[in-house]
C-alpha cells in the first residue's frame, strides 16, 4: 500500500505558505499496517520527527488516525493521502511532575533558611518551626 503524506498547514485555509521541498512525500507499507507502522515509516523520511511529534489525520472529516490502530479502521487505503501535524517537543509526565513539586520545595527551603535575603532581617524560628 502507498500513502501520500502531506504536511498539515494553513495553506488549505487560504494562507499562503511556502512549501517544503520535503513534502509531499509517499512511503510504502503492507496492507495490514497499523497507525504506529505509518509513523515509523514517516520518522524515517523524516529524522526530525519522532513518532511522539507526530499527529496524523485522515480523510474529509479530518479524523485523527489514534496509535495503535489499524489504518483499515480508517478507511486509508492504497494512495490515499495522509495529513501531518508537528507536535513539537514532547516531555513525559514524570518530567512535569518534578519540575512541579520541585520548585514550592526549593522555595520553602530558600526562604525559610535565607530569610535575611527576603526579609531584611533575619527571622528567629520558633521552636515548632525547627
Amino acid at each position: 500500500m502507498h500513502v501520500t503524506v502531506e504536511k498539515r498547514s494553513s495553506a488549505a485555509a487560504g494562507v499562503s505558505q511556502k512549501r517544503s521541498s520535503k513534502y509531499p512525500f509517499t512511503v510504502e507499507l503492507p496492507d495490514s499496517a497499523t497507525v504506529d507502522d505509518l509513523k515509523n515509516a514517516i520518522y524515517k523520511q523524516v529524522k526530525s520527527l519522532h513518532p511522539d511529534r507526530q499527529r496524523l489525520t485522515a480523510g474529509e472529516k479530518k479524523s485523527v488516525l489514534e496509535t495503535g490502530e489499524t489504518l483499515a479502521k480508517f478507511d486509508v487505503s492504497d494512495g490515499d493521502t495522509v495529513y501531518l501535524k508537528d507536535l513539537g517537543p514532547q516531555i513525559g509526565w514524570q518530567t512535569v511532575f518534578y519540575i512541579e513539586y520541585a520548585g514550592p520545595i526549593i522555595i520553602h527551603y530558600l526562604i525559610y533558611n535565607f530569610s535575611g535575603l527576603f526579609y531584611s532581617q533575619v527571622v528567629e524560628h520558633s521552636e515548632v518551626q525547627r
